[in-house]
């Protein structure tokens, strides 16, 4: 265990070094009083390196708790990181990539607290904490016996591919959008409603990422979320450009094929959740027993 949770905590503290240089950056490049840059917000970068620290510390520690905690805030980032690389205000092309890059080094650590978290469950409750620590070297004793299950089922590797390039191709295009309609640093005014809106794309974009990196693998609830949030960036995509009053070519343009690849990952989610199901109901025939 402490094997797989070395590479976590490791990521931590690099988390924490690229929130440093994030706000050395920002402070570079705007020049004022640390406490009134990007709206009086530009100095929680280091606030959020030095909380990072302390939860690596906890966790290396063996705090399953703050391993919870932390998975929960490794959500809260791949969200902020990249919208506060945009909507503060302009920023470094530098600063822009590192926020994007601790965007992807949070989704690792996601994944692998999760993995870290997932492997402590099948251990009896008061061994948990000894299983957690890096520092233990007392040898643990085996997991208590727990019934068996059937395996869970993963999607084909066909299935799988189709679903991730589908995603991929879906960001891609609504990236674009927000850059041909002007959401850059530097560029037009960003806000919560009307024609200044347009920058959630961006946010579509990383919240579909998100939960393919799921639904690839063959989680049921994350193939469900992503057919659920495919139909509804279908709509969306397909009707904005009427409620926004959209005329430019390119932009429709975009909208339309933004719509057909969400119609199209809605298609392929959904047959992979009805395969998966055909599975289930396979594999629970061949365990039962016979008559």
């Amino acid at each position: 265990m402490a094997r797989a949770l070395r590479p976590v905590v490791a990521l931590m503290l690099l988390a924490s070094i690229l929130f440093v240089a994030d706000g050395v950056l920002d402070h570079n490049f705007a020049g004022g009083p640390i406490l009134d840059e990007y709206h009086g917000v530009g100095w929680t970068s280091y606030v959020f390196a030095f909380v990072n620290l302390l939860i690596a510390l906890a966790v290396a520690r063996g705090s399953e708790r703050t391993l919870m905690g932390r998975i929960a805030l490794s959500g809260f980032f791949m969200v902020e990181r990249p919208l506060t690389a945009f909507i503060l205000g302009p920023k470094p092309p530098e600063s822009i990539v590192i926020h994007f890059v601790t965007a992807l080094v949070e989704l690792v650590i996601l994944l692998g607290a999760l993995r870290v978290w997932r492997l402590g469950r099948s251990v009896v409750p008061g061994d948990m904490e000894a299983l957690f620590s890096l520092e233990t070297t007392t040898p643990l004793p085996p997991p208590e016996p727990v019934a068996a299950r059937p395996a869970p089922t993963a999607i084909g590797a066909g299935t799988s591919w189709r679903l991730g390039v589908l995603t991929l191709a879906l960001a891609a295009v609504l990236v674009t959008d927000g850059l041909v309609a002007g959401f850059v640093p530097g560029g037009r005014a960003w806000d919560v409603s009307g024609d200044s809106s347009g920058w959630i794309v961006y946010l579509f974009a990383v919240v579909v990422l998100v939960v393919a990196t799921r639904a690839v693998h063959g989680g049921s609830v994350a193939l469900r979320l992503l057919l659920t949030l495919a139909l509804i960036f279908f709509i969306e995509r397909a009707f904005s450009p009427f409620a926004l009053k959209v005329i430019d070519p390119v932009q429709v343009g975009l909208h339309g094929l933004a719509a057909f690849i969400a119609l199209a990952l809605a298609l392929a989610a959904a047959s992979a959740i009805r395969g998966d199901a055909s599975r289930s109901a396979a594999s629970a025939r061949h365990s039962s027993p016979a008559a």
